[in-house]
């Protein structure tokens, strides 16, 4: 990487937009009626992308500032499902005609909390409402410490193509800082158990600045990452907003 860019995003505190319009500026004056005017506007033929946003995981990581909120039950993300698939079938009413898919991600949250049979279910239920091709991308964000071998066969089968893995840091130290306890073993499992099942595109998300991390941990955590081989690394940096990120439970 050419030095000049360094110099002039590493102290940079960038918004992320992982999420657009990002959440503060969300308001009321863009409403039912705007929505359905935009959808109906596509032009036909243009391929769309398509975000499914699942707001749920089980334990809170202190350095995350997405929609989320923390559950042991699987009950909310039941309901959640029910709300959902009822949205997909309002947008996908809204074209004339089936709108060609390019890509397709899965975020949260924690995604693959919704189980394997309710996962298919979805994936269904999306390729009948649009127009999905073999080219068409698939891709879900993964936790790797309640990641199964059975959840990775289901992403398999619904045609996931890529996963994200969260890994932040491989360094005890800043994982409990951070309530992310997370080794080095969960996260290679992970690995094997999708590429056992063909999703062979894999993307590790690193972050920087994090509580108790050095600049040695964040090498040894940036060597042990691409040891595992994965085809793209995400790196953030830290966003320390306590003002902004709210702990809901």
């Amino acid at each position: 990487m050419q030095t000049s860019i360094l110099t002039k995003y590493r102290e940079a505190r960038l918004p992320w937009y992982t999420i657009y319009t990002t959440v503060p500026d969300f308001s009321t004056t863009v409403g039912a009626e705007d929505y359905e005017e935009w959808l109906r506007g596509l032009p036909a033929g243009d391929s769309v992308s398509l975000y499914v946003h699942i707001p749920f995981c089980r334990s809170m990581c202190w350095y995350c500032g997405f929609p989320t909120t923390i559950t042991r039950r699987d009950g909310p993300v039941l309901n959640c499902l029910t709300v959902l698939r009822e949205e997909i079938r309002l947008v996908s009413e809204q074209a004339p005609q089936a709108l060609p898919v390019s890509d397709v991600h899965f975020g949260g949250g924690t995604p693959t909390l919704i189980g394997p049979a309710e996962f298919l279910d979805l994936m269904v239920l999306l390729r009948r409402r649009f127009a999905f091709s073999k080219a068409t991308a698939v891709a879900v964000e993964i936790d790797p410490r309640a990641f199964t071998a059975e959840m990775a066969e289901t992403l398999g089968v619904a045609g996931v193509n890529r996963a994200s893995l969260g890994v932040q840091s491989f360094d005890p130290k800043v994982q409990k800082a951070i309530n992310r306890v997370q080794s080095e073993a969960q996260t290679a499992a992970a690995v094997e158990n999708l590429r056992g099942h063909g999703i062979s595109r894999i993307n590790f998300d690193l972050i920087f600045g994090l509580p108790k991390q050095t600049v040695q941990s964040c090498v040894q955590t940036a060597m042990a990452a691409v040891a595992m081989r994965p085809n793209r690394v995400a790196v953030f940096g830290y966003a320390h907003i306590p003002s902004v990120i709210r702990i809901s439970a």
